[in-house]
């Protein structure tokens, strides 16, 4: 994965289920994917559960479940495609399982996951 795609899934993944329920939610029919991020992920449209505003700034919201961790680094499968992203968590960053704020580096490997990427980086 680039870094821009590393930061950009570090950054937003701790969105993951934090405010959801303040944002609108709307179809991924409406998501026209940049070529450079289909070139990397193939099927990523497959994966893609809503697209949703939060803060007056879009995001696509996508599927997938940790296929492996390292010391620090998690990887995550898409959903309905055979592309994994990379994240590399910073010191201290959390996200939201069930409610529960956690250590973003506890998520277990087979945990299904959503998160959500910036539409403006992975869409036109």
């Amino acid at each position: 994965m680039n870094k821009k795609f590393a930061v950009t899934f570090s950054l937003i993944a701790s969105l993951f289920v934090a405010g959801a329920a303040q944002a609108q939610d709307t179809g991924c029919d409406t998501v026209q994917w940049k070529a450079d991020v289909v070139a990397k992920y193939p099927d990523i449209a497959k994966s893609c559960v809503g697209v949703v505003e939060r803060d007056g700034k879009k995001y696509v919201r996508l599927s997938g479940k940790v296929a492996s961790k390292g010391k620090d680094s998690i990887t995550v499968k898409l959903d309905n495609t055979h592309s994994t992203m990379t994240w590399k968590p910073t010191l201290g960053e959390t996200v939201s399982i069930e409610g529960n704020e956690v250590p973003a580096m506890s998520v277990a490997v087979d945990q299904a996951l959503r998160f959500y990427m910036p539409a403006a980086q992975v869409s036109n």
